[in-house]
């Protein structure tokens, strides 16, 4: 008896609509083999149109998994609870060239929050240089709320198009300001973040403006402003 396509072995049966004699004690039914021609076509179907989506994300944006394994930013405000629970970021995105691009960001980031953020994937490093537009394509993937400081890398929300020079040079060096404010006794750090644009036309910042205030410490407020 093969039971893939319902054989009986047990005297007649009557299928649901058709049934074939085979012989005289084996029986097929075809609604069984029809249905199950469909299904498999109906998988089948199924299968190309995601080949096909696959194929025009790749052709967009060079990644089948940018936007598909997690989210990306809408315009408006997008919120990220990050550091195991001890950050919590609100970006304000508005669109350059039909892409999302950061504007904003104001996050309240406690010492539970430090070290506990994540590196970037390969999915955020390929959003970043779909935004990239400095003909370079060799931007970092950076974290707008730093990795030490809890911010996730595999988060695209959190990420921007950063030249790899600042992002491992003086924007880690204020990144590690904060940290060391933080641990000198803050309770919580207020975060602030501004970029500027080249024009509506560019999804790049070509500037951020970073700030941070501390409720107690050895810290109260520190500043500075990077290009990009």
């Amino acid at each position: 008896m093969w039971n893939g396509t319902k054989w009986r072995t047990n005297g007649p049966i009557v299928c649901k609509y058709l049934s074939l004699n085979i012989t005289a004690k084996y029986y097929i039914c075809l609604y069984d083999i029809i249905f199950g021609m469909f299904s498999g076509l109906r998988l089948v179907a199924i299968g190309l149109l995601y080949s096909a989506f696959s194929a025009l994300t790749y052709s967009v944006t060079g990644s089948t998994c940018i936007c598909t394994t997690v989210q990306c930013p809408v315009v408006g405000v997008n919120t990220l609870v990050m550091g195991d629970g001890g950050s919590t970021v609100k970006y304000t995105y508005i669109e350059h060239n039909g892409h999302a691009v950061v504007s904003s960001v104001k996050g309240i980031v406690s010492p539970k929050s430090l070290d506990k953020g994540t590196e970037p994937t390969k999915c955020t490093q390929d959003y970043s240089r779909m935004l990239e537009d400095d003909g370079s394509s060799n931007c970092d993937a950076g974290h707008i709320m730093a990795n030490r400081l809890g911010g996730y890398g595999n988060e695209p929300i959190n990420i921007f198009p950063q030249k790899f020079a600042i992002n491992r040079g003086a924007y880690a060096q204020f990144e590690g300001k904060i940290y060391d404010c933080i641990k000198s006794g803050a309770n919580q750090a207020t975060l602030n973040w501004q970029f500027s644009y080249e024009s509506t036309n560019h999804t790049m910042p070509n500037k951020v403006v970073y700030g941070a205030d501390f409720d107690k410490g050895d810290c109260t407020h520190i500043e500075d402003s990077f290009a990009n």
